[in-house]
């Protein structure tokens, strides 16, 4: 099925299958520090989208493309946003709402004006938020809390050579699979070879969460440590890489990416301040997800306006 929001004729097969290949990476890390359990919550996350897509795709007579990779994609995102423990009834309500509710009724993956995945991991948040939150203890420099709690705490962190690789390759306390910052690097490089265009977003989304965190800082100790830590911390660079690019979402024009980016990242910002979880980047995807539209609206609004005047100009001066 064609997305006509690319401008490019992409199949859904192509775009959610490069998405599985950046996935390789998270998940290996994941088995790779919380060994069976992170495997377990992969497996439920998985089976349960491609048992619901198929499932749901029969009872409502619609025809199931098997092809349409983007049932499995949402189901490895939702498991690695979760906790490697988590009890497995939360990765399947996550995953259910991801394909039954905001995935099948809208025609598909690239027709749907939410991202699944965030939609599905949101709506567990909101039932389960004690589940969602609490993170299997690893090989992590924090053993009992995460940096999103800390930062939410207002806690003084401070970055040294030992807990920054520790950041940089994951090892710390939070999701299992979305807090190794080298492995999104490495995504960031195969988007830049593949679809450079869909970074715009995530690049504005970072840019605003980092230039929020330095105005206000959430913890004590140096302005760039607060900062450097807000965007390790949680799914935020995960979200960038993973929901902001997703090419049903996002707005057609360039200009507007960005935008859409900045918007999300200050909406972010502001429920990291506020909101009741630690981790609200989902909520803040969907709320700009809502929005998308309204900036293709206004563009083209505004194009229409300037083109209708310079034709009155040339008229008037012909």
């Amino acid at each position: 099925m064609a997305d006509g929001k690319t401008g490019r004729g992409e199949k859904s097969t192509k775009i959610f299958g490069d998405y599985l290949v950046m996935l390789i990476a998270p998940c290996v890390i994941s088995v790779w520090y919380y060994g069976a359990a992170a495997l377990r919550t992969l497996i439920v996350c998985l089976l349960t989208s491609l048992i619901c897509d198929f499932a749901v795709s029969v009872i409502i007579n619609k025809q199931y493309y098997a092809a349409d990779l983007s049932a499995l994609c949402s189901g490895i995102i939702i498991a690695l946003m979760l906790s490697a423990n988590v009890p497995a009834y939360v990765g399947v309500v996550a995953c259910v709402f991801a394909v039954a509710v905001a995935k099948i009724p809208f025609g598909g993956g690239m027709r749907a004006p939410f991202v699944p995945a965030a939609a599905g991991f949101a709506f567990t948040a909101v039932c389960f938020g004690k589940e969602v939150f609490t993170y299997s203890s690893g090989r992590a420099f924090m053993k009992t809390v995460s940096l999103g709690a800390s930062l939410m705490s207002g806690s003084t962190l401070r970055i040294n050579a030992s807990n920054l690789i520790d950041m940089l390759t994951g090892n710390i306390y939070g999701p299992m699979g979305t807090t190794c910052i080298i492995a999104m690097l490495g995504c960031v490089v195969f988007l830049l070879i593949r679809r450079r265009y869909s970074l715009l977003p995530g690049a504005g989304f970072i840019a605003a969460c980092f230039i929020v965190s330095l105005i206000f800082p959430r913890s004590g100790g140096s302005v760039i440590s607060c900062a450097v830590t807000e965007l390790f911390s949680g799914s935020l660079i995960f979200a960038a890489v993973f929901m902001l690019t997703n090419p049903a979402t996002m707005p057609s024009n360039a200009a507007n990416k960005v935008v859409y980016g900045v918007f999300t990242g200050i909406v972010c910002m502001v429920m990291r301040h506020m909101g009741a979880f630690e981790e609200p980047v989902c909520f803040a995807v969907l709320i700009a997800n809502a929005f998308s539209p309204l900036l293709d609206l206004l563009t083209d609004r505004v194009r229409i306006i300037f083109s209708r005047k310079k034709q009155r100009e040339v008229t008037e001066n012909g």
